[in-house]
């Protein structure tokens, strides 16, 4: 992992779970991550606790299922650091219907 240290990673559903995890295994790492989540307060006590890290863990409210959070998120990563090195779409969303769209 030492090729990504510095390096930025977007981790979506960074709030809980694997996408927690993950985005604070690549903090440990050396890695600046934006973690993108609806409930944002919980990316900053993850952020909290990382303190004096390696890298750093850089919370972002946003919900993968608005266009304009996706949007938005990377104009900030791109104005705040240049542009991202990892993604890690961990986020899911739901929505009612069958896979096929069809009527059942």
């Amino acid at each position: 992992m030492e090729r990504w240290s510095g390096k930025v990673a977007l981790v979506t559903g960074a709030s809980a779970g694997i996408g927690a995890a993950i985005a604070e295994q690549l903090v440990l790492d050396g890695m600046k991550v934006v973690g993108l989540a609806r409930r944002v307060e919980r990316v900053e006590e993850i952020r909290d606790r990382l303190k004096g890290a390696k890298g750093e863990l850089y919370p972002y409210k946003g919900d993968v299922g608005k266009a304009e959070d996706i949007e938005a998120v990377f104009k900030w990563i791109k104005e705040k650091f240049g542009g991202i090195h990892v993604l890690v779409n961990n986020a899911g969303i739901a929505r009612n219907g069958n896979i096929t769209g069809k009527s059942l």
